[in-house]
């Protein structure tokens, strides 16, 4: 996790149990599991009242919750009690997740090369909700980014040229749904970038990705593609995050397009697999 991460959406208030499209659902778990992801690299520390209107709950049911998840070691409480960080059994979540995702192992060496060959960071993400999630990161050591992104970072994917390809990727109906969803969560961040994010969709077809030249970091550019591997309920997307002055040259951004779409070839039949398996 990392300061770039954003807010999830608010929770509604519901019943314990409900039920969405025929499945049953025990919503104080879906509290439970959004109060965890309120914490964060910046935000390693917080209170009820501070989870409470990050996650639009009321504070006594935040208040419970923690205390809960404290009681299960999933959360620790200060001294005083008042503010609450990640207990030692939050690890065991991501470590059960970790172990299934031999993808990312296989992606390190493909974007090792990537950020090596282009002075910058490769990564794999996906999408989580409004945001994309960084599944494997790799950076070269001479790239200069400043910027604190890595494994389980989530940056903002109406902004980033990994969401945009995301969105590039995806067929109209469900691009449409998802880009309504990012207006519905951020729509000032939405009215600024949204005729960026539609030129660079509408360059793909052509191209073959998309690129994000000093839209949300300045002085950085994002070459990248979607990874939609047949089969598979889980959308990827590869990119390359170099400095603005090495993509400058269009010829290299597009070398560093066709390097993705080398390493997608080389990715799709393994994920194809995986999901097999």
């Amino acid at each position: 996790m990392n300061s770039l991460s954003i807010p999830f959406g608010r929770m509604k208030s519901s019943p314990s149990t409900s039920k969405k499209q025929g499945q049953p659902l025990v919503t104080a778990l879906l509290r439970g599991l959004a109060v965890l992801r309120c914490f964060d690299h910046g935000r390693e520390r917080l209170g009820s009242s501070e989870i409470a209107r990050m996650t639009g709950l009321p504070q006594p049911t935040v208040w419970r919750l923690c205390k809960t998840l404290e009681h299960g070691g999933y959360l620790t409480a200060d001294a005083d009690g008042a503010r609450f960080r990640p207990g030692m059994a939050i690890l065991t979540l991501g470590y059960s997740a970790l172990d299934t995702l031999d993808l990312a192992e296989l992606a390190r060496p493909l974007l090792a090369d990537i950020a090596m060959r282009f002075r910058g960071a490769s990564s794999l993400s996906t999408r989580e909700g409004t945001s994309m999630l960084y599944i494997q990161r790799m950076e070269s050591p001479q790239a200069y980014l400043k910027l604190n992104v890595r494994a389980g970072s989530q940056v903002p994917l109406i902004s980033s040229g990994t969401g945009w390809a995301l969105l590039a990727g995806l067929a109209p109906e469900q691009r449409k749904q998802v880009m309504a969803d990012c207006r519905k969560a951020d729509a000032t961040l939405y009215r600024q970038v949204e005729k960026h994010v539609l030129k660079a969709i509408a360059e793909y077809p052509e191209q073959g990705y998309v690129t994000n030249f000093d839209v949300f970091f300045p002085g950085l550019t994002t070459v990248a593609l979607p990874l939609f591997p047949a089969g598979s309920a889980v959308p990827y997307v590869l990119n390359c995050t170099s400095p603005s002055a090495v993509f400058a040259d269009p010829a290299v951004r597009a070398e560093a397009g066709q390097a993705l779409m080398l390493a997608e070839q080389q990715l799709r039949p393994v994920i194809e697999r995986l999901e097999r398996e």
